[in-house]
């Protein structure tokens, strides 16, 4: 048996964007360990099926639809924990990668979008569940982090630039919530091969250079059920901050396999790329034509 089995029984736990991929994990692990999860997606659908799947794993679920960029969606979310009894733990995971590509010719509504999910949707979540937090007395507040969360990204400007903001209002809700018993911490999950990676849209002329993505995550990702452990370890400890060990395991795994040589197509993580051309349109290649 787990060593942690059960150490979230009687706890309720909501993760963002939780559907599928690294959130779906998240959810997962923490309901194995006894809290009731609560997921969320923007689409209805989506959360009906993963609540289902969990549901047969017979783990303790709900859900609801949640445009995390729209407070009344989050505050709906919110509602929908309390329901279940109480709320322990809010993972605020939801996120959106943007257009890969210069600054100066990002659509800008692609800009906004990427704004709106992983700034505001950050935002709302820590403004819905912090009230409950202090009101009782203890909380966990998990704020996801991600590439550009510590300095500049060229072509990711719209994602990396969320991130460093993510960082920033992580940090300051830490100093906000000191001595409260509320707790805030920030987590880096490293290259997890999920759609946020293997889906990319591409300005016209810039989707050649994914090619070196492809590489990288095919040396360096890691499964989201491995990038999820780390945060249950996260909330069940006593510790203040997690401080990204797994993303630095992975580069040392990566840097050693570049420098043995070992940097072989069979490491190449397949991606499909949507080109988005001035007009709005796209155009969809598969990973056979990024590599030529």
């Amino acid at each position: 048996m787990d060593a942690q089995q059960g150490a979230l029984r009687g706890r309720v736990a909501v993760v963002t964007g939780s559907t599928r991929g690294l959130g779906f994990a998240v959810a997962r692990l923490l309901g194995q360990q006894g809290a009731t999860v609560v997921l969320a997606s923007r689409s209805e659908a989506h959360v009906a099926a993963a609540v289902e799947r969990l549901r047969l794993e017979g783990i303790s679920v709900s859900g609801c639809r949640c445009d995390t960029g729209e407070m009344a969606d989050v505050e709906t979310l919110r509602d929908e924990a309390l329901r279940q009894g109480t709320l322990d733990i809010w993972v605020n995971n939801a996120g959106i990668s943007g257009v890969y590509g210069p600054t100066a010719s990002t659509p800008i509504d692609d800009f906004e979008r990427v704004v709106r999910t992983n700034i505001l949707g950050t935002f709302h979540g820590s403004r819905v569940a912090l009230p409950v937090f202090l009101s009782q007395g203890h909380g966990d507040l998990v704020n996801l982090y991600g590439q550009g969360d510590q300095g500049p990204v060229a072509m990711q400007n719209a994602y990396a630039s969320s991130k460093r903001w993510v960082r920033q209002l992580t940090e300051t809700l830490r100093l906000e919530t000191k001595g409260t018993g509320v707790r805030v911490h920030g987590m880096n999950p490293g290259l997890v091969t999920t759609a946020l990676l293997s889906h990319i849209t591409s300005q016209p002329g810039y989707e050649g250079r994914l090619t070196a993505l492809q590489a990288v995550v095919g040396l360096w990702g890691q499964a989201p059920e491995a990038a999820a452990r780390p945060l249950l370890n996260l909330v069940t400890s006593d510790a203040a901050e997690f401080r990204s060990l797994t993303k630095l395991a992975l580069v040392t795994r990566g840097v050693h396999s570049v420098l043995t040589g070992r940097l072989r197509r069979r490491n190449r993580m397949p991606l499909d790329v949507r080109v988005l051309d001035a007009n709005g349109q796209e155009r969809t290649i598969g990973p056979d034509a990024i590599t030529r």
